[in-house]
């Protein structure tokens, strides 16, 4: 107790004190001299994400384009994300079932919304699409459900950036989870063209798809800027 009580100072308790500020977000400043601690007196690698407080990191903190396209989640940004109005000039969605007694059988979704839009002289556009599988399940457990998804631009089958198109189940002899129950991409669409464009989706069935399968498909048109 003795020893402890010698080294008990002055200078060790603020320290202490300094310590706790900083790792509470209080402004710090130096026993001697009367300096505030900045960035410069951090180590590196010393703020970890525990030592963060929740929702301390607001939207005024980032800086212009410090979130990039590498750095977002997969499946983080869904179409329930985009703002109304935000450079949207096309919108649609809908809903199918898949069953079919002819394999690979072409199954148009019926899609509700604007899908349609002439492209303006001089804009690059950017068609974003979603397919989610919903309520999948095959009728034999030991066979796989998979579904071909199809977006079309004017009647043709169109090419996306990141797009997988089969959703299926994974069957009972497989080790594997369900594989690709939600797929996304997008591409740019009408350079250099200003006819309309008619966007439509279809699937391709398979006949081992349980009556409840389905393929819901969101899809917007946003200016490419």
């Amino acid at each position: 107790m003795r020893l402890l009580r010698s080294r008990l100072t002055y200078a060790n308790v603020i320290a202490t004190v300094a310590l706790f500020l900083a790792l509470t977000g209080g402004v710090v400043w130096a026993a001697h001299g009367g300096h505030k601690v900045g960035t410069k007196q951090l180590k590196a690698n010393s703020v970890t994400t525990a030592k963060i407080r929740k929702k301390a990191v607001t939207t005024s903190k980032l800086r212009d384009k410090a979130v990039t396209t590498p750095k977002l989640g997969e499946g983080s940004v869904s179409f329930t994300k985009i703002a109304p109005g935000t450079n949207v000039i096309a919108s649609a969605s809908g809903t199918v079932g898949v069953s079919t007694t002819t394999p690979l059988n072409p199954i148009p979704v019926p899609l509700s919304g604007t899908s349609a839009f002439t492209p303006a002289t001089g804009v690059t556009d950017l068609v974003n699409i979603e397919a989610r599988a919903v309520n999948f399940a095959s009728v034999d457990p030991k066979k796989s459900c998979a579904v071909l998804v199809q977006p079309m631009v004017n009647g043709q089958v169109f090419s996306l950036s990141g797009w997988f198109p089969e959703l299926s189940t994974a069957t009972t002899e497989e080790t594997s989870p369900t594989s690709s129950l939600i797929s996304s991409g997008s591409g740019p669409i009408g350079l250099g063209q200003t006819t309309p464009q008619q966007l439509s989706v279809r699937v391709l069935g398979n006949k081992e798809c349980s009556a409840t399968s389905q393929v819901q498909v969101n899809l917007t048109v946003t200016q490419f800027k």
